[in-house]
């Protein structure tokens, strides 16, 4: 094709010849000395780790925000918004309604922190009674790609949910509602046992089992004679869908207590 041919391609596409530029690094380093709405002031301390500090500036009536120097990094900017946030109320007169929003600040501002060193590769900070880490990518399977084929094979792409390897050292899979940090907002939430993660699971378990907790999403649980009923007739009937079900369900049974025995060893699977 001529050069006039590939020009005349572009322009009915809209799309530029010349790759668009990548961001400024002097937006991101702006971004990262003041909050968004540019009330708030960010400084950071390289030997700070696990805390953060504020103190009011009575001439202006804006809070300065210490941090920890690594949170300068831009893929820190959401945090710092919260860490924001968390300091307009923590310089405010102390009610008992402001202190809730003070502490609720701070338990999604250390889960919007773990998340980030979870997905840049690093292990979370000291816990601390917090919720841990979402994390979708293990040694053998993305639970994140498992979850999106799923969901587009039995669900319509219709399921609002995200997806985890469980914290637990067992073989129990399942399905809670967590708090978004940033938002605020509830979402469900499927947690898989690690014992799925192993060399000798085929992706039909594991994808087994992620069909298994996408139904509790969306089948409510059944009462009958005043006892809950989790695993319901209609429950059972959708489950055998699954296309590998009985293979499944085999694997199960017969394999996966025996990865769960040698996690509890220490073993690698």
């Amino acid at each position: 094709m001529s050069d006039s041919g590939q020009m005349d391609f572009f322009d009915q596409l809209g799309l530029p010849l010349v790759e668009p530029a990548g961001p400024d690094p002097s937006l991101a380093r702006k971004m990262s000395k003041c909050s968004a709405n540019g009330l708030v002031h960010f400084k950071y301390n390289p030997r700070m780790k696990r805390s953060i500090r504020c103190k009011a500036n009575f001439l202006f009536g804006h809070p300065e925000v210490l941090l920890p120097g690594y949170m300068e990094a831009p893929e820190f900017a959401a945090a710092r918004e919260l860490a924001a946030e968390w300091a307009e109320h923590a310089v405010r007169r102390k009610t008992k309604k402001n202190k809730e929003i003070v502490k609720d600040l701070v338990v999604r501002f250390w889960a919007v922190v773990d998340q980030v060193l979870v997905d840049k590769g690093h292990a979370p900070l000291e816990s601390g009674g917090r919720l841990p880490p979402i994390r979708p990518k293990g040694r053998y399977f993305n639970l994140d790609e498992v979850l999106e084929a799923i969901n587009h094979t039995y669900f319509e792409d219709s399921l609002q949910c995200r997806i985890t390897w469980s914290n637990r050292v067992g073989g129990l899979s399942f399905h809670s509602k967590r708090k978004d940090p940033l938002t605020g907002e509830e979402f469900h939430l499927i947690s898989i046992s690690k014992g799925y993660d192993a060399a000798n699971c085929p992706l039909y378990a594991v994808a087994g089992v992620v069909y298994h907790e996408c139904l509790h999403v969306v089948i409510p649980v059944e009462e009958k004679n005043g006892r809950r009923v989790v695993h319901g007739r209609v429950f059972r009937q959708r489950e055998r869908q699954y296309i590998y079900y009985d293979e499944w369900i085999k694997w199960h049974k017969e394999v996966l207590p025996k990865n769960i025995r040698a996690m509890h060893r220490h073993k690698p699977l």
